[in-house]
C-alpha cells in the first residue's frame, strides 16, 4: 500500500504524506515514492505548482527509524534515499509549495527546506533535533537553511534542536508565511492559483535561477565548470523571452486584463 498520494486539479498537481497514524513519519520506502511523484508530476507539461501537503494532523514528524539506526548500511541507504526525494523536488520543473501543519521535525523540517515555498500553520512547530539524536544532516539540507535563516539563527536550530512555531518559522524565513490553522488551505489554494496565473515558462527559468545559486554555482562565467550550468538558465530565460506567453503577457498589460498563458 502506498503512503504517498498523487493527485492533480487542473493546472496544480499535490503530494500528499499519507500515513497519519505515524504524523507521516517518512520510511525509506516513502522516499522513493515521494521520488518517484516528483518525477511524475515534473513529466506533466500541463502543471504549473506542486504542493507538498501530510495527511492528518501533521506535516511529518521526521524519519521513521522503527527499522533502522544511522550507523548500519540501512541507515546510510536511508541518507541516499533522502536526498534523492530532495533533488527530485528541486529537479521538478515547477514550483513546489509546502503545506505545513502540526508537526515538521527532523527529516519534515528538512524537506520543508528544499521546498520552493512554505506555509504554515501558526501553531506548526519545525526543529532538526540531530544534536539530540547525534546525528549530522547532509550538508546541503544544512546550505538551504544557512540561506534561508542565515548563519546565526541556523546555528542555534542545528546546535540546539531549538523548536520553532509556526509564527517564528515565519519571522525567521524558514516559511513565507505563517496563518491561523483554519486559514491554511484557502491560503495556500490563492498562493498556487497566482503561481499558476502566471507565465510557466518564466517560473520554470526562475526556479532553475534559484537552484544554481542555492548550489553556490559562481556567477563568473569564466570560471571552469560553471558555464553550462548557468547555460541551462539562459537557455530557459531565451525561451521565455521568444516565447508567445511574454507577447501575451504585455498585452495583457497594456490592456489592463488578466493574461491567458499557454506555456508556449
Amino acid at each position: 500500500m502506498s503512503n504517498v498520494r498523487v493527485e492533480r486539479d487542473g493546472s496544480i498537481g499535490t503530494v500528499t504524506l499519507d500515513r497519519p497514524e505515524q504524523r507521516n513519519a517518512i520510511s525509506i520506502a516513502m522516499l522513493e515514492e515521494i521520488t518517484a511523484a516528483f518525477a511524475e508530476l515534473g513529466a506533466d507539461s500541463s502543471l504549473r505548482v506542486v504542493v507538498l501537503a501530510g495527511e492528518g494532523d501533521h506535516f511529518c514528524a521526521g524519519a521513521d527509524f522503527s527499522d533502522l539506526t544511522m550507523m548500519t548500511p540501512e541507515g546510510f541507504d536511508y541518507g541516499r534515499s533522502f536526498e534523492h526525494a530532495i533533488d527530485a523536488m528541486a529537479a521538478c520543473p515547477v514550483p513546489v509549495v509546502a503545506k505545513v501543519q502540526g508537526a515538521a521535525l527532523g527529516a519534515g523540517c528538512q524537506i520543508v527546506g528544499g521546498s520552493d515555498l512554505a506555509i504554515a500553520a501558526e501553531d506548526a512547530r519545525f526543529g532538526i533535533p540531530a544534536a539530540r539524536l547525534g546525528l549530522v544532516i547532509n550538508f546541503e539540507n544544512v546550505q538551504r537553511l544557512v540561506l534561508s535563516v542565515g548563519v546565526k539563527r541556523a546555528g542555534e536550530i542545528l546546535y540546539t534542536g531549538r523548536e520553532l512555531s509556526g509564527l517564528e518559522a515565519a519571522d525567521w524565513g524558514l516559511v513565507n508565511e505563517a496563518v491561523p490553522a483554519r486559514a491554511l488551505d484557502a491560503r495556500v489554494r490563492e498562493l498556487c492559483e497566482t503561481i499558476a496565473a502566471g507565465a510557466p515558462l518564466t517560473a520554470r527559468a526562475f526556479k532553475r535561477g534559484i537552484g544554481i545559486v542555492v548550489r553556490h554555482a559562481s556567477l563568473e562565467r569564466e570560471r571552469d565548470g560553471d558555464a553550462d550550468v548557468i547555460g541551462e538558465f539562459d537557455a530557459l530565460a531565451s525561451q521565455a523571452f521568444a516565447s508567445a506567453d511574454l507577447a501575451e503577457g504585455v498585452r495583457a498589460f497594456r490592456e489592463r486584463r488578466p493574461p491567458r498563458f499557454e506555456g508556449r
